[in-house]
């Protein structure tokens, strides 16, 4: 069995620092001035920045900071872990996870993937402590509990990732995926970047693909031409702005910053159709080739 290496934490922080010092000579041709950014209000599901009323300020650009633990833990850079091969098993895929900053198109290409073959991708149905509405079937939309009992499963670890918004609390468990492998299903997710630190586990063994968005004027182009809906609007009824735009290339910075270490593979969603085409390709090389994987996932 062969075997390799993954460069030690102090090595993988050290490049992480010199990429983005080496491309801040560039980044102002691919990402337009943000206006400061402030904490989004806490009835959101989940706590990333949003635009203050600031006039002529710009956002100085994010750098490593080893005091930023909640995002950046450091115990998730592995310290020359060793990796070893993973064959496919029959009947047992492993789930596919899409990681990205909101508005880059990971909703959609699950859609796409799903709807080819609606019987073999699944996605987990998660868990709400809110009241169903009418019409809603437990089970079928959400697992309809009551918050003293998402607290409780919350606190002991059985929620991937969870979050609170309008006072409910919504998530996704680990047992829902782990169900979904054990039936012979493809399990489809595309959770919060921070989800990967529940994820990345030997039973779950995740492949995880990182939809990136292009830079700054494909982005638009390519938006406006299709006449995507902006997913930072809640009536879906507009398109994205330039600000928004910007905020979808700052949050890409900052996963690929915190988490680039963890990709197996990263598609850019410039052009729809050939992203789709090579997430396909991907899903169908985790279905069909062996590939490497920490080696604690295969003893």
């Amino acid at each position: 069995m062969r075997a390799g290496l993954i460069p030690s934490r102090a090595l993988q922080e050290r490049r992480i620092i010199l990429e983005r010092q080496q491309k801040d000579k560039t980044d102002d041709d691919n990402i337009m001035p943000l206006p400061a950014l402030c904490p989004r209000p806490s009835n959101s599901l989940h706590a990333s920045p949003t635009k203050c009323n600031l006039q002529g300020i710009k956002t100085k650009k994010i750098m490593y900071d080893a005091a930023e633990n909640d995002d950046f833990d450091r115990e998730e850079v592995p310290t020359y872990e060793e990796v070893a091969k993973l064959y496919p098993r029959p009947g047992l895929y492993r789930p596919v996870v899409l990681i990205g900053p909101p508005g880059v198109g990971r909703n959609e290409l699950k859609r796409r993937l799903m709807v080819t073959d609606p019987d073999k991708y699944k996605t987990p149905v998660p868990y709400t402590s809110r009241p169903p509405r009418p019409g809603e079937i437990d089970g079928k939309e959400y697992h309809f509990v009551t918050r003293e009992k998402m607290e409780e499963d919350i606190d002991t670890g059985k929620f991937i990732e969870f979050g609170e918004y309008k006072g409910n609390l919504y998530g996704t468990s680990a047992e829902s995926v782990s169900s979904l492998i054990n039936a012979g299903y493809v399990c489809l997710l595309n959770p919060h970047y921070q989800a990967l630190k529940m994820l990345r586990t030997p039973q779950s063994k995740p492949y995880v693909i990182y939809i990136k968005p292009p830079r700054f004027e494909i982005l638009k182009e390519t938006r406006n031409e299709n006449r995507a809906r902006s997913t930072f609007d809640e009536s879906n009824s507009r398109g994205f702005t330039d600000e928004e735009f910007n905020e979808i290339l700052h949050s890409a910075a900052r996963i690929e910053f915190l988490y680039s270490h963890l990709f197996d593979e990263i598609i850019v969603n410039a052009d729809l159709s050939i992203a789709f085409e090579q997430l396909v390709n991907a899903v169908h090389r985790v279905e069909s080739e062996p590939l490497w994987v920490p080696a604690s996932w295969v003893q």
